[in-house]
């Protein structure tokens, strides 16, 4: 049940007030420590590890959003333990994890130390930005506050946001652009999901004429334009509205400081037709925006080439704002600014996260590579096979071992994240290869398919639909960590490590290219857009998509499995509004991450490399796809995942007798029954959480699909 909310207008000098109350996640205090549901944190390294609540409000069209205010009622509820934040991870090994611990240990000093409120505010403004036609403005409120010194717990049930707006001029180019998107429903179903007050706010835009954007645009080097043929001819079979706009059209017709910009304009300008966006060539042919989210500091720590800038092509795929009114709005030329050099978010510009088109990236300006992914791409997309297409490849080595050169930072092993994805059904277990460190000292404790070598890496890539790894990693490859020995004292430390790698560019000819993986690499640099790297390397044999990092790699302890988790999730799981589309379930795995996680690197350095509008499960077109539909029963199983009953419904055009089996996943049958001949058949069931597997038969064909039952 979406929670109420009171709006409220006003005309003042300066327009309209819109008035949103919020209430406060739900909460337990056990053992003396706070247990919330559904919260955020505010990622500020040594401050109290105190919970918030992130919404996404939505203003009318184009709302030019003026100033926002926060009220609220504070009342002590207890006394709690609340401990510090730890600091965000990089998966480097450089000395950053030293001088981040530093960090956090003078910052828990200045907060711990302190007698006050923490946090003093009732909230703060996140982003500003939209999607598609949707104006957005996201926060952050603050219901609980904590004294590190006395332990007193403050608790506000509701916090108000008052937001001051004016709306555009209506000749004004920003009021044309919300009007060329007036009809839109493209994401309507993705901002319902992400929307706080989606239903106070649709007298605002709703339309009797809705239209669904249909347009496929490929940006591409004139010399390279035909090398795209084969896509574009698969895409337009599908009944795609395929446009291929060279990059010199682009340069000369479209208005902009640099290439970069000329090229998002122009997106902008046709975003009222564009689903999807393929970006084909090298760097330097088809340039990346890079980001700076530390505050232009010639001071800041991570101001080294590995860190920031970092190319990112969220820059072209969110699209509301103009640069200087977004991305660039100190209008410094430092894009994405967010951050200074201690996390606070006291970012110099206005950045938004919401994907507005769905985007990949083609890294090459090779015809004959170019080509070659092309076919490669069409022929993943029309293999419907599920035993490869979610079977997968699980490799998982030591990020960080506990108190690594004394730093009494927590042990941190790859495995766990792999793990996670398998205990909660994301990942089939049984249908995983997954490779664990058992060499060195202190290996991994899990039990696993194999140990994790390099022969074992390649010799197990065969005929799996989805590549998970997580490793240390640079341009070329990823390694793995291993303490090799010790001097006696009991602490791992950087002069006892060796560095085996486990895949590098010098492997891929090695691998299976006729059955190629959805592959995420969570290692730093791999997908650094610079040179023929790993990343770029695996698109053109190996994998069918690749999502990588274009520089060091982030992690924060609100959302461990940060991006990667929720992407897979959102593939295979919870694809109600991705449809297992790779392109799809991409962008709502950002905005899963951002509303859990509240931090902004890993949606900045994270890119995807390949098409975004292959479906993971494949598909068929044109009438084979219609025979296909009538063939034989279908099943539909929604929500999927949910916490409560689940509607079935089965679809029977022949009126055969159908048989509904359902299985856990130790394969033990918990209901089993005969539907009807009826043409459509629907009824809810309740089941215990857990994972299952629902199968239909009618005696000549069958499915099965998989249902997730939460706690």
């Amino acid at each position: 049940m979406r929670p109420c909310c009171i709006l409220l207008f006003a005309t003042l000098c300066f327009g309209h007030v819109l008035s949103v109350d919020i209430p406060a996640p739900e909460y337990h205090i056990v053992g003396g420590a706070l247990r919330t549901e559904n919260a955020t944190y505010l990622n500020i390294p040594g401050a109290p590890n105190i919970p918030s609540r992130r919404v996404t409000i939505c203003v009318p069209p184009g709302a030019m959003v003026e100033s926002v205010s926060f009220s609220g009622s504070h009342q002590v509820i207890g006394k709690v333990n609340i401990p510090p934040t730890q600091p965000a991870l990089p998966f480097a090994d450089d000395g950053s994890i030293v001088d981040l611990y530093a960090l956090y240990e003078q910052q828990k000093e200045k907060y711990y130390t302190s007698d006050a409120r923490y946090p003093s505010d009732y909230g703060t403004v996140f982003s500003k930005g939209g999607l598609r036609k949707y104006t957005l403005l996201t926060v952050v409120c603050n219901h609980f506050a904590y004294n590190p010194v006395s332990h007193e717990l403050y608790y506000a049930p509701t916090i108000n946001v008052r937001i001051h707006y004016h709306m555009p001029a209506r000749e004004s180019k920003r009021a044309q652009f919300w009007n060329s998107l007036i009809n839109d429903i493209t994401y309507d179903e993705v901002a319902e999901d992400i929307i706080f007050n989606w239903d106070n706010t649709q007298h605002w835009y709703h339309t009797d004429t809705p239209q669904r954007a249909n347009g496929y645009y490929i940006i591409i080097p004139a010399s390279l334009a035909n090398t795209v043929d084969t896509l574009v001819a698969y895409h337009q079979s599908r009944g795609c509205d395929v446009h291929v706009v060279t990059k010199e059209y682009i340069e000369t017709n479209i208005t902009g400081d640099d290439l970069p910009q000329k090229i998002r304009n122009y997106l902008r300008e046709n975003l009222a037709d564009i689903e999807y966006v393929l970006l084909v060539g090298f760097s330097t042919d088809v340039p990346w925006r890079s980001m700076v989210p530390f505050n232009n500091d010639p001071n800041s720590p991570w101001n080294h080439p590995d860190y920031s800038p970092i190319p990112s092509d969220l820059y072209y795929a969110e699209l509301t704002d103009h640069d200087t009114l977004g991305w660039n709005s100190d209008r410094d030329s430092y894009y994405g600014e967010v951050y200074d050099g201690n996390f606070n978010p006291v970012g110099e510009d206005s950045p938004d996260f919401h994907a507005d088109v769905h985007l990949g990236r083609i890294p090459y300006s090779s015809p004959a590579i170019i080509e070659h992914i092309c076919e490669k791409l069409v022929r993943f997309d029309t293999n419907t096979d599920q035993s490869y297409k979610t079977a997968s490849l699980l490799a998982g080595a030591l990020y960080y071992y506990a108190n690594e050169d004394y730093s009494g930072m927590s042990r941190n092993d790859g495995a766990e994240y792999l793990e996670q994805l398998m205990n909660d059904g994301v990942l089939d277990r049984a249908r995983a290869v997954y490779l664990y460190e058992k060499g060195g000292l202190a290996p991994c404790s899990y039990t696993c398919t194999d140990s994790l070598t390099h022969d074992n890496m390649v010799s197990h890539w065969q005929q799996k639909g989805i590549m998970y790894e997580c490793h240390h990693g640079n341009n070329v490859g990823f390694a793995r960590k291993l303490w090799a020995w010790d001097d006696g004292d009991g602490v791992p430390e950087s002069f006892e490590m060796q560095w085996p790698f486990t895949l590098t560019t010098s492997d891929v000819n090695q691998l299976d290219d006729d059955y190629p993986a959805t592959t995420i690499l969570r290692s730093c640099l791999c997908g650094n857009p610079d040179v023929a790297g790993l990343g770029s390397q695996l698109l053109n044999r190996g994998s069918s998509a690749v999502i990588s990092s274009s520089r060091v790699c982030w992690m924060t302890s609100a959302d461990p499995g940060g991006i990667p988790y929720h992407f897979f999730e959102r593939l295979l799981v919870d694809t109600l509004n991705t449809d297992a589309i790779i392109g799809d379930a991409y962008d709502c795995a950002r905005n899963d991450f951002m509303t859990i996680g509240n931090f902004w690197l890993p949606a900045y350095h994270y890119n995807l490399f390949g098409d975004p509008a292959i479906r993971q499960l494949g598909r068929t077109t044109g009438t084979a796809e219609r025979e296909q539909e009538k063939s034989g029963a279908t099943l539909t199983v929604f929500p999927n995942p949910t916490r409560g009953p689940v509607t079935i419904q089965v679809q029977n055009p022949h009126d055969r007798i159908v048989d509904l089996t359902i299985y856990d996943t130790s394969g033990r049958c918990v209901e089993d029954m005969n539907i009807t001949t009826a043409k459509t058949n629907t009824f809810d069931l309740t089941l215990p959480a857990g994972v299952y597997f629902l199968a239909i038969e009618d005696g000549a064909e069958s499915q099965i699909q998989k249902l997730v039952i939460t706690k």
